[in-house]
């Protein structure tokens, strides 16, 4: 087949190919899926602004429990620089430790992110603080609001520094290790146990 003859074929295809995409574009049943699919569309970004706003505004009315996941110390200038993080609403300064564009966050965490740009004194954040790694610790918060739902912070902070105190002085196996991380819906192989994760507060 020559090649104006292959040429012509595809032209011909491709009639018949825009012909029937016209006429499905001419079916009811298309209409209505286009039109549905442009409303969900419209309706997806509505309930994201709305989310976005609802977040926002948990953060900015939430009365923190505040954990320090990490403390870096810079010598030369003398200066604590602290991760940290609400187990209760859940706002997380390391949403600004970005090593990308931040259009390539997760939705929750670009969230924070635009929060902080706004909010920027984050050392203003006011709250019970608590030292230990943040995903052990809202794994142990989320435990206790399940067991008591209507528990104030004050009696779920002490609950939390008991468990705290027992996962610090039990030694325990790995295979306990392992089972306990599963009974906090924590990846099995999370190890963060010792001294070093699991500080006593400053």
């Amino acid at each position: 087949m020559s090649e104006s003859e292959e040429y012509n074929k595809l032209v011909e295809r491709k009639e018949e190919v825009e012909k029937a995409i016209k006429e499905f574009e001419e079916s009811a049943i298309i209409k209505d899926y286009l039109e549905l699919t442009e409303e969900n569309k419209n309706l997806n970004e509505k309930q994201l602004l709305l989310y976005e706003d609802m977040k926002k505004e948990e953060y900015a009315s939430c009365e923190h429990i505040l954990v320090y996941s990490s403390i870096e110390h810079d010598r030369t200038e003398g200066r604590a620089y602290k991760d940290c993080g609400c187990i209760k609403c859940g706002l997380d300064t390391r949403a600004l430790d970005l090593d990308c564009d931040s259009n390539f966050l997760s939705p929750d965490k670009k969230i924070m992110y635009d929060y902080f740009q706004k909010n920027p004194f984050i050392g203003s954040l006011k709250g019970i603080e608590i030292a230990c790694d943040l995903d052990l610790a809202k794994a142990i918060y989320s435990k206790i609001k399940q067991a008591h739902p209507n528990i104030d912070d004050e009696t779920a902070t002490k609950y939390f520094e008991i468990a705290l105190d027992n996962i610090r002085n039990i030694p325990v196996n790995e295979e306990r290790k392992i089972n306990r991380a599963r009974r906090l819906s924590l990846f099995s192989n999370f190890n963060r146990w010792n001294g070093s994760d699991v500080h006593r507060a400053y």
